[in-house]
C-alpha cells in the first residue's frame, strides 16, 4: 500500500502584532449590544395580563393559568423557531423554603419547546454576601438547585450557570444611558441567547426593597464583576460612606462569639477582628456584602450599611438591568412575575419569613417596568397577613408594603428604570378568567388527547383485579356510633356537646 501524499504546511507570517493586553482586556471583546434594543412599549400604557391565585377547577390551576398567560401576553412571539431561549430564574439559597415551585418553570419550558424554541434554564453565580453562601460557585449553586427540584430531569432541558464555574465568564456592556453605572458585565449564557423568558418570584429584598423581573436582570444576569459594579463597589471616597461597609465602632472584637466567622466572611481579607474592635483595608474591599450580612445575620451590630446607600443601589440596579436588556433585540425578552409566597426577603436568604400578604397571582407582559408596577400595586392592595412583619410594623391595605417592611419604596427603582428607557410605569391590567369548557379543561392536562379514565378501561378489560374479588367482604359495624354518636361532638372543639 503506497503512502499518502503529503505537502509541507504553508506557514504565513503575522501580518501585524497581536492586539490585546491587560489594559485592553474586555474592552475589545465581542460587544453583545443589539442595535435595535429598546423598551417594548412605544406609546401609551403597556398591557399586563393578570390571573389571580384562586382556583376551583381544572382551568384555574395556577400552572394552567401560567401557560394561558404565556400566550395571552404573546411571550411565544419573543422567539423564533430554532432560537436558543434562556429561561432566567433564581436558583435559591441553601435551606431557603420560599423559592418558586419548579412546576412554574417546567410549564414555561414545555411551551417554549412546543413553539419550536430550544430552552435552557439559567442563573448567574453570586458574590459571597454571607459566610455560608451556596451560590458563589456553580457547583455549590447546582447542589442547591437540585435540592429545590431545579434539574434537567424536572425541566427536560439543560440547567446551567450563565457566568461559568466561579462567575468570570461574561461580556462587558457599556451604559452611557445609566444614571449611576456606565458599564456592567453580563453572564455569557445570557448575553449569547437569542431570546429570554424571565420568570421571577415577586418578593422583598434587603437592598432593593423588592425583587421581581427587574432584579432578575439587574442582579441575576450580572456576572461577579457586574454584581460588584451594581453594589457600587469603590463608588466615591471611603469617607463618603456610600458604597462602603459601615463600621459602627460597636464591634466587641474577640469578645464576640462570632469573631472567627466575621474574619472568615471576607474572601479578600479586607478586615480583621482585633482584641477590642476591627481594622479595615479599604483597598482590598470590593463590596460583596459578606461581612455586613454575616454580622447582621448573627444578630450583631459591628458592620452595617449607610442608610443613604439603599436608594443609590436601587438606581444602580435599574442601570444594570438595562445592560442585560441591551443584549437582546427589542421584543425578544418576555416577563412573568409569580406573586406567590410574597415574603419580605430575597431568595438569596437561607431562610424564609412569613408572607406579608396572601398569594396574589401570576402576571405577564413584554414591558418589564409596567409589569413590576402592576405587581407592586396588587401586592399593596392585598390584605396584610396576620403575624407577618408587615402586620408588626402597622402596615395597612393600600400602603406601600415593601417601603413599610424594608425601608424605602421600590418605586425608586421603577422611576429610574422608566427614565433610562427600560419601559413605562403606565399599564393596562387585563384580568384573565379561564372559561370552563371541555376543551379548556383538557388543554393543559398530562394527556389532553386521552383521558386517564379511558385508558383505564383498557387496563380493566385486560386485568380487573377489583372485579376478581367481588363481592367484597361485608362485615357488621357499629351503626349507632357511625350514624349517631359522632353528632354529639362539637366539630370545633372535638369535645362532647353539653
Amino acid at each position: 500500500m503506497s503512502e499518502p501524499k503529503c505537502e509541507p504546511t504553508k506557514w504565513h507570517e503575522l501580518s501585524a502584532p497581536v492586539e490585546g493586553d491587560r489594559e485592553n482586556y474586555q474592552k475589545k471583546s465581542w460587544n453583545p449590544v443589539k442595535h435595535t434594543w429598546g423598551p417594548y412599549t412605544q406609546k401609551g400604557p403597556a398591557p399586563v395580563w393578570f390571573a389571580d391565585a384562586n382556583a376551583t377547577n381544572w382551568t384555574e390551576s395556577m400552572i394552567a393559568k401560567t401557560k394561558d398567560l404565556f400566550y395571552e401576553a404573546k411571550l411565544n412571539e419573543c422567539f423564533d423557531k430554532g432560537d436558543e431561549v434562556a429561561i432566567k430564574i433564581h436558583y435559591g439559597e441553601w435551606n431557603r423554603t420560599a423559592v418558586l415551585r419548579p412546576e412554574y418553570i417546567a410549564a414555561i419550558v414545555e411551551e417554549v419547546r412546543a413553539c419550536g424554541g430550544h430552552p435552557y434554564v439559567v442563573n448567574d453565580t453570586t458574590l459571597s454576601y454571607h459566610i455560608f453562601n451556596s451560590m458563589a460557585y456553580s457547583n455549590y449553586q447546582m447542589e442547591g438547585a437540585i435540592r429545590h427540584g431545579y434539574t434537567s430531569a424536572t425541566f427536560k432541558c439543560p440547567v446551567i450557570v450563565a457566568d461559568g464555574f466561579s462567575g468570570e465568564d461574561d461580556y462587558r456592556v457599556e451604559l452611557p444611558e445609566g444614571l449611576i453605572l456606565k458599564e456592567t458585565y453580563i453572564g455569557r449564557a445570557v448575553a449569547e441567547a437569542d431570546a429570554m423568558i424571565v420568570i421571577a418570584h415577586a418578593r422583598g429584598h434587603a437592598i432593593t426593597m423588592y425583587g421581581g423581573v427587574l432584579k432578575q436582570l439587574g442582579i441575576g444576569c450580572q456576572s461577579k464583576r457586574g454584581k460588584y459594579i451594581t453594589h457600587l463597589a469603590h463608588w466615591g471616597d471611603p469617607h463618603d460612606a456610600i458604597g462602603w461597609p459601615k463600621f459602627t465602632d460597636q464591634c466587641p472584637g474577640k469578645a464576640c462569639k462570632f469573631h472567627e466567622m466575621c474574619d472568615n466572611s471576607c474572601p479578600r481579607q479586607a478586615h480583621r477582628v482585633l482584641e477590642h474592635g476591627k481594622e479595615w483595608y479599604p483597598e482590598r474591599c470590593r463590596l460583596c456584602y459578606s461581612c455586613q450580612v454575616t454580622c447582621i445575620f448573627s444578630g450583631m451590630g459591628g458592620i452595617t450599611f449607610e442608610e443613604n446607600y439603599f436608594p443609590n443601589a436601587m438606581i444602580a440596579h435599574a442601570d444594570a438591568a438595562l445592560g442585560a436588556m441591551k443584549c437582546f433585540e427589542r421584543g425578544k425578552v418576555g416577563f412573568i412575575n409569580c406573586a406567590i409566597d410574597v415574603v419580605p426577603e430575597c431568595d438569596c436568604f437561607p431562610w424564609a419569613n412569613k408572607a406579608i400578604c396572601p398569594d396574589v397571582g401570576i402576571l405577564a407582559s413584554k414591558d418589564l417596568v409596567a409589569l413590576e408596577e402592576a405587581t407592586l400595586d396588587l401586592i399593596d392592595q392585598a390584605p396584610v397577613s396576620p403575624g407577618s412583619v408587615a402586620e408588626e410594623k402597622g402596615c395597612k391595605v393600600g400602603d406601600d408594603k415593601f417601603r413599610v417592611v424594608n425601608g424605602f419604596s421600590p418605586r425608586i427603582t421603577m422611576a429610574a428604570a422608566e427614565k433610562i428607557g427600560l419601559g413605562t410605569r403606565q399599564y393596562q391590567l387585563i384580568h384573565h378568567e379561564p372559561v370552563l369548557t371541555p376543551e379548556n379543561a383538557a388543554k393543559w392536562q398530562i394527556r389532553p388527547d386521552q383521558p386517564t379514565t379511558v385508558r383505564l378501561r383498557e387496563t380493566f378489560h385486560r386485568n380487573d383485579l377489583a372485579t376478581e374479588v367481588m363481592p367484597f367482604r361485608r362485615a357488621a359495624y357499629n351503626k349507632e356510633w357511625v350514624w349517631n354518636e359522632w353528632k354529639k361532638f362539637d366539630p370545633f372543639k372535638g369535645e362532647p356537646v353539653g
